[in-house]
């Protein structure tokens, strides 16, 4: 019988069938909105470092939200504030390999440049009260 309900001592198993398949698809629909729309709810954001640039390379968030920054590129990168060759001393990250992460909270309002020396990328957090 698919899909049947089996009798087994103190719990039931089911066979197989559609309800959990129906069941696995919501969850991966699910998943993937929440994956989608990460960085762009109240936390903050995240910018990728990929084939040498920066993805977004731009972004918008609240005072006191948090930017993360994931290398997933093959170089290693160091985020700076500021923008060459003006540089400020408002953030600097340490080296990030490939796989590695590093985030910064802003707390006041402002228009913030950011940039790597590694590959000349540049890029703005634009911050909102």
């Amino acid at each position: 019988m698919r899909g049947a309900i089996v009798p087994g001592g103190d719990s039931e198993r089911s066979t197989g069938g559609g309800v959990g398949k129906a069941v696995l698809a919501l969850a991966l629909a699910v998943a993937f909105i929440m994956a989608t729309i990460t960085g762009c709810g109240g936390d903050g954001a995240t910018i990728v470092i990929r084939d040498l640039s920066f993805e977004p390379n731009r972004v918008t968030i609240k005072a006191g939200e948090t930017v993360t920054w994931k290398n997933e590129d093959r170089r290693s990168h160091q985020i700076m504030s500021g923008a060459p060759p003006v540089m400020t001393e408002d953030f600097v990250s340490p080296s990030l390999s490939s796989g590695e992460s590093w985030s910064h909270t802003f707390a006041e309002p402002g228009e913030y440049p950011f940039h790597s020396m590694t590959g000349g990328l540049l890029g703005w957090v634009e911050v909102e009260e």
